[in-house]
């Protein structure tokens, strides 16, 4: 008689996790962004992507009603960004592709092939590799070179180290944080060196570059935003319009993701920011 209640309870439980599941797996875009602004809505729906540049210092507009906004607007609080941009896209699932599994996790996981991520240059009138080698490392100390560390299911959350040499900010060490929250996927990556050009442009841990993917009835639906406390902030705006700079890197790698999905060559080429 006990071995037949727990039995039971198993069962019930069983179905409530598949009730839980299955709502999650339900997600409408219009629920998840009840509360942007329309004009972002409508070119969003529009266009699959709109972004905006911070430079009135608002903070986040776009943000879905998801719970890992929460850790993504306490990590950018800590920086105090003086440099902020988001934007929302719309990626069609794949053949393979059709919902969060390890497939999609470990794309982002295989760091090596960030060197595959390219930038359409304002300068340079061309694309141009944006990262180039670009590997994973054991630790900060001996920084040993490691195999991509990709995983046969997804953990809660993990963290890696990198290496990787940017075109324009040179060669640094970054960190990316994984959560998994059961229904979004959040990739946060920080600087742990100096950025720098002709001069020092971004401190040690004071930019974020983060992507929140999030699969919804229209596919997936992905925040990607970049928040940078910028050194010299005076003369870097000077020298450099810094809010595009930084979204045509975050766009770079949203853009990777779906031609990494969808084996295709999109080139990052955006449009003009919403005005609001």
């Amino acid at each position: 008689m006990l071995k037949s209640k727990t039995h039971t309870k198993l069962i019930i439980r069983l179905v409530i996790v598949f009730v839980i599941v299955s709502e999650i797996d339900a997600v409408t875009i219009d629920e998840v962004l009840l509360e942007i602004p329309e004009a972002a809505m409508v070119e969003l729906l529009e266009s699959k992507e709109v972004f905006r540049l911070d430079k009135q210092s608002e903070g986040y507009k776009l943000l879905p009603n998801v719970p890992m906004t929460q850790e993504l607007v306490k990590r950018t609080n800590e920086i105090q960004p003086n440099v902020l941009t988001e934007g929302l896209y719309i990626i069609p699932y794949s053949e393979s592709i059709n919902g969060i599994d390890v497939e999609i996790y470990n794309i982002a996981r295989k760091v090596s092939s960030l060197s595959e991520v390219s930038y359409l240059s304002a300068r340079k009138k061309a694309v141009i590799p944006l990262f180039n080698n670009v590997y994973a490392i054991s630790d900060l100390e001996k920084k040993i070179p490691i195999d991509d560390p990709l995983v046969d299911s997804i953990p809660v959350s993990d963290s890696l180290l990198l290496h990787m040499k940017e075109v324009n900010l040179g060669r640094a060490y970054y960190q990316i944080d994984y959560i998994w929250d059961g229904q979004s996927l959040g990739f946060f990556m920080k600087n742990l060196s100096n950025l720098r050009s002709v001069l020092k442009v971004v401190g040690k841990k004071q930019m974020q570059i983060t992507l929140l993917i999030l699969p919804t009835d229209e596919g997936f639906l992905v925040h990607g935003s970049s928040a940078i406390k910028l050194s010299n902030s005076n003369l870097v705006f000077s020298l450099m319009e810094p809010y595009t700079s930084f979204y045509r890197r975050t766009y770079a790698i949203v853009t990777w993701i779906y031609n990494t999905m969808h084996n295709t060559n999109r080139i990052p080429d955006f449009g003009e920011p919403l005005k609001m």
